[in-house]
Parts: structure tokens; C-alpha cells; sequence
């Protein structure tokens, strides 16, 4: 008799997502100062201590265009394989690209 694999909603999630999702040291304010305009580029950088727009882990390290600022949250334009997708996120979840 042979041993079947599980292949339910979470199969191997857990183990994929503990990296991206763990962080030890203090987080400080400073990337709330950082300024944004249309056109820059950003990094896609997943803070796993903000779990409001935190976007899905297949963006996590991504560089996408600034489309529309907000008060809180940035979007941004992430190519992903031929498309290119909307990603709305929070700008814990973000950086600048380049620094």
C-alpha cells in the first residue's frame, strides 16, 4: 500500500512562509519619513509586524512603480512574469529601490 501526500488549501505554506515572516530585531519610524512620488521605484519588502495590506509572499522582494500615493498606503505596479499587476500595500511593506 502506498503513502498518498496531502495537498489541502495550506500544504506547505507554513514551512515556505517562516522565513519571510519572521523579524527579531526593533523596527524604528524612519521608513514613515520616506517620501514617495509617482514614478520612483520601490521595493517590495514584507514586515511581518504590520499585518494590514501586507501583500501576498510571491511579491516579497519585487521592484514596482509608484502609481498613487496616499496617507498610508502606496500603489504600485509590480511585473510579475508577463502581466503586470496592481499591488496596493502599506508603507511598512515598502522601501526604496536602490538605498
Amino acid at each position: 500500500m502506498t503513502t498518498f501526500r496531502t495537498s489541502g488549501h495550506s500544504h506547505g505554506f507554513r514551512h515556505k512562509s517562516r522565513s519571510v515572516l519572521t523579524k527579531k530585531e526593533p523596527r524604528g519610524v524612519s521608513f514613515l519619513l520616506q517620501e514617495y512620488k509617482e514614478g520612483d521605484r520601490a521595493v517590495v519588502i514584507i514586515d511581518p509586524r504590520q499585518h494590514k495590506a501586507m501583500p501576498h509572499r510571491r511579491y516579497h522582494g519585487k521592484v514596482g512603480i509608484v502609481r498613487n500615493v496616499g496617507r498610508r498606503v502606496v500603489t504600485l505596479d509590480v511585473k510579475l512574469g508577463k502581466k503586470t499587476k496592481t499591488l496596493i500595500t502599506r508603507l511598512d511593506h515598502i522601501k526604496p529601490f536602490g538605498v
